[in-house]
């Protein structure tokens, strides 16, 4: 049986099994219909507003209310003003909107974990990441980009399978046999097809020009305010009174989050482009962390710092624009004392086109999308950092691929 097919017998199980645990299998009888269920389970992990529901669900408004109202009436959710709008509703989930949530995923959970006992551990794991490769889906930001991807392409995707001979349909299995015979001619042609396109260089001097730059920084900041600049790994990676070096820094929010965090921290940043340093000292003044930022304007080939200055090194981003990627990875483990940490963060070339969608959003002009979209074609692949980093003597190295890009994590 070819892999669809086994796919899809598999999957309409486990669609069917859910469907049973969420109680929507009972017809009239079910407790809550899949678009009440939608509403309390969005409400419960994010706030939305009556106006959200609607476009949401791709439902009428007076649809969307009536299912609210019935949500309402059976007491799962309530309504209240949104304290930032009071011409905005929130839709907030009771007590036993919340209850029946936590009993449902009591179920859900129970049902995965009966069903992964059928694997080794080391099945599960490897099961649970081919899962995430297979729908692209890794976190929660993915999980909905994924799904507001596939409500526009539903109705587009189908494979022909609806055949008569003699008068009478074909069944299922004799029309996928039928087609999946022709699927070892075309594999070669596939994969050719699939083949990631070849990095092209960015510029290896950053971003020069006053209106770019301001426009950057209103892209981080907007980054920074909707939490897609953490800085939790920073802070536990940090030494007690530590410094730190952040390669290619920018507009500073980054490293000016870690030190907000940090105690006794100080931070120096290396940037290429005078008027991102000017920049960042202004946020740094306004952060009011002047007196622990020192801004020095270099190249990371050739960091103007002695041998063991720093406890950790950082970058976020600018990866990618490094004229010589192994070179600056060998100058970092030469700044780093004995001990200290790396972490470097940045975007990477076989991105899913849906997460690509979802970060140009965050793009304020033409001219940062264009750069957005140069800055991934420039980026490296997980197997191409490996070969990067294999030489630089780290004691241990470290690269992690997420759905937004790729993380090294190096000790010295």
């Amino acid at each position: 049986m070819d892999p669809t097919t086994r796919l899809r017998l598999s999957l309409g199980f486990v669609s069917t099994a859910i469907s049973m645990l969420f109680g929507t299998d009972r017809g009239r009888k079910s407790l809550l219909r899949p678009g009440a269920i939608e509403i309390l389970y969005t409400s419960y992990f994010s706030r939305i507003c009556m106006s959200d529901i609607a476009g949401m669900l791709e439902i009428t408004p007076s649809s969307a209310t009536d299912l609210v109202n019935y949500l309402e009436r059976e007491g799962y959710v309530y309504r209240k003003q949104d304290p930032k709008n009071r011409r905005k509703i929130q839709v907030i989930p009771s007590e036993k909107g919340e209850l029946w949530i936590l009993q449902t995923e009591e179920k859900m959970y129970g049902f995965l974990q009966s069903r992964l006992s059928n694997l080794s551990t080391e099945e599960q794991d490897l099961f649970a990441n081919l899962c995430a490769r297979f729908s692209g889906v890794h976190d929660g930001i993915s999980f909905i980009t994924s799904i507001a991807a596939f409500r526009k392409e539903r109705d587009t995707i189908s494979v022909p399978l609806i055949r008569w001979r003699d008068g009478h349909l074909l069944r299922l299995e004799e029309a996928v046999d039928s087609r999946w015979k022709t699927v070892c001619d075309v594999k070669d042609q596939k994969m050719e097809l699939e083949m990631i396109s070849d990095r092209i260089p960015e510029t290896t001097e950053g971003i020069q020009d006053e209106i770019t730059v301001q426009e950057y920084d209103l892209m981080q900041r907007g980054l920074l305010d909707h939490g897609h600049l953490p800085v939790d790994d920073l802070v536990e990676m940090t030494k007690a009174e530590g410094k730190a070096l952040e390669i290619g820094s920018g507009p500073g929010y980054y490293g000016l989050e870690w030190l907000k965090k940090t105690d006794g921290t100080h931070l120096t940043c290396l940037e290429i482009s005078p008027a991102m340093i000017r920049l960042g000292k202004k946020n740094a003044s306004d952060y009011g962390l002047s007196g622990r930022v020192l801004h020095r304007e270099g190249n990371a080939l050739l960091m103007p710092f002695p041998d063991e200055s720093f406890d950790l090194v950082f970058s976020n981003g600018s990866l990618h624009e490094w004229e010589d990627a192994q070179m600056v990875f060998s100058g970092i483990h030469r700044v780093l004392k004995p001990g200290g940490t790396a972490l470097v963060t940045d975007l990477r070339r076989d991105i899913s086109e849906e997460i690509q969608n979802f970060m140009k959003k965050s793009c304020p002009s033409p001219g940062i999308k264009a750069g957005f979209e140069t800055s991934i074609r420039a980026a490296y692949t997980q197997k191409e950092l490996e070969e990067i980093l294999a030489p630089v003597p780290f004691g241990k190295k470290q690269i992690i691929i997420h759905p937004y890009g790729l993380v090294v994590i190096a000790e010295k």
